[in-house]
């Protein structure tokens, strides 16, 4: 099953790119981050969702984590996340 079929998934890792370039803009405007950010988006929004939005949020957090780790800067406003995420990055 491709992520266009998977609508709960896909809206959950569209989601977590759209949490990601918030998150971006506000260290850049503000020079802080506040750790319990993430968290605190995952218990107030993601919580109410079903388990495959929250799969699909999770699921590009972390293919957001890998390929940073890897050395790649990612660009969130081109990032092709559901490319990486179909070729199983996870």
């Amino acid at each position: 099953m491709t992520l266009e079929h998977n609508r709960d998934y896909l809206n959950g890792a569209l989601s977590a790119r759209e949490f990601l370039r918030r998150t971006q803009a506000g260290l850049k405007l503000h020079r802080q981050f506040e750790p319990r950010v993430l968290r605190w988006e995952l218990q107030m929004h993601a919580s109410e969702k079903s388990a495959e939005y929250q799969a699909g949020f999770l699921d590009a957090i972390g293919v957001y984590v890998l390929t940073t780790l890897e050395g790649v800067l990612v660009e969130l406003y081109r990032w092709e996340l559901l490319k990486e995420l179909e070729r199983g990055r996870i």
